[in-house]
């Protein structure tokens, strides 16, 4: 399921950040994101969650970067609900910065 949820990112001495992503659950602590920031591409995360709600970042699992130009728009729904060639074929067209 497709959910926008809320990461919370503790930088240390009270500087706290709150981010709306959007996010495809693959377990109930790892999830699939989309970046089109600095590093652009697809993150799997590892994440827990706290009492209130929110997503903290543990640990990234896998970063597959994806050209600019590619990700530009993407849109995570694009990978909801397809198999699992249907995902490779789709991150390897990303990936080499084809239109999948």
């Amino acid at each position: 399921m497709i959910k926008e949820v809320t990461y919370r990112y503790d930088f240390g001495e009270g500087d706290i950040v709150f981010e709306k992503k959007q996010v495809i659950e693959i377990s109930k602590d790892v999830v699939i994101r989309v970046s089109k920031e600095m590093e652009s591409g697809i993150m799997v995360d590892r994440v827990a969650k706290t009492r209130e709600g929110y997503y903290v970042y543990v640990e990234e699992v896998m970063l597959l970067h994806v050209d600019e130009g590619a990700i530009a728009n993407f849109q995570i729904e694009e990978l909801y609900g397809l198999s699992a060639i249907g995902l490779l074929t789709k991150l390897s067209n990303l990936t080499l910065g084809r239109d999948a």
